[in-house]
């Protein structure tokens, strides 16, 4: 079953990550507009996947908000660069984050998905939407290469309490950055 539901989800990121916009209105509208603020918002149905917590919400959900609001003020704030201020609206419907046992001893997968939205900041109208996802894989192994992939994954979840969430709020980021940077 978890097997699947990660096999499913893989095929949503490609398929979501095929879908950037080559619409010339879009890349105007986009290019007009600086990121000033930034808001999280969760689906009241936000869910997580495996084997003991199928459709429970993410005991971590509110460090992967606080992780993720950091980062993207960090990196998006300003961007595409032009005159109209805006205010990017991220609505997460899948939050499933790995923790550091599950990431080292089951080689458990981190995932998230949502839609984002830009909306001029002054009128709250609606400039952009697209839908995100992004993921963070630990690494796997059969036979006596387990162990191996149990080290590597030890030592990527090595760090501070929030690293697997950080990694996450990395990946996510970097797809918004892409489409708000969508060229012609």
């Amino acid at each position: 079953m978890r097997y699947l539901s990660g096999g499913i989800s893989l095929v949503l990121v490609m398929l979501l990550a095929s879908c950037v916009t080559t619409d010339p209105r879009l890349v105007a509208a986009l290019q007009k507009t600086s990121v000033r603020e930034i808001r999280i918002d969760t689906a009241p149905d936000v869910k997580m996947t495996g084997l003991f917590t199928e459709g429970k919400p993410d005991p971590q959900l509110s460090t992967v908000v606080r992780v993720l609001k950091g980062t993207m003020e960090k990196e998006l704030i300003g961007l595409p660069g032009g005159p109209t201020r805006a205010r990017l609206v991220v609505s997460l419907h899948v939050v499933d984050l790995a923790t550091k046992a599950g990431r080292v001893l089951i080689h458990s997968d981190s995932r998230i998905a949502g839609i984002a939205r830009l909306e001029d900041a002054k009128t709250g109208h609606l400039i952009a939407e697209q839908p995100i996802a992004a993921g963070n894989s630990g690494m796997r192994g059969e036979g006596l290469g387990i162990f191996v992939a149990m080290a590597v994954n030890a030592a990527s979840a090595a760090g501070p309490d929030d690293i697997l969430a950080q990694r996450l709020s990395n990946a996510f980021t970097q797809q918004v950055k892409q489409w708000l940077l969508t060229k012609k």
